[in-house]
């Protein structure tokens, strides 16, 4: 009977590799989410400390620019709920990818 043990193995391997993959694209694209967050908060935040006086926030009103900083920071923060849920189900498939090669070896080592 041919062996069909090193075949499920690779595949396991490369299943977890993918996933491995999958965990660290999301995390990256979730750090730079959290950042554009940041900058977008500054860029909010610098309108009260403005030097421009009182002049400058009505201009800043009136051409809506605090209103869009409103909207970017919630549509950011929607992207990274969503992201988050993404890390955690990559989270998830790397923990099953990472028990089957688990099964296989204590498998493997069974006479």
């Amino acid at each position: 009977m041919a062996q069909k043990g090193p075949p499920l193995q690779k595949l396991v391997a490369l299943k977890r590799q993918r996933a491995e993959q999958d965990l660290l694209s999301v995390q990256q694209e979730l750090t730079a989410l959290k950042a554009d967050l940041q900058r977008l908060e500054a860029d909010l935040a610098s309108l009260n400390g403005e030097a421009g006086g009182i002049e400058s926030h009505i201009l800043s009103y009136e051409h809506g620019y605090a209103q869009r900083q409103t909207f970017a920071i919630q549509a950011c923060r929607a992207k990274i709920t969503e992201k988050e849920a993404e890390f955690l189900a990559a989270r998830e498939a790397l923990k099953r990818a990472f028990d089957s090669e688990e099964r296989l070896r204590r498998e493997a080592g069974r006479p």
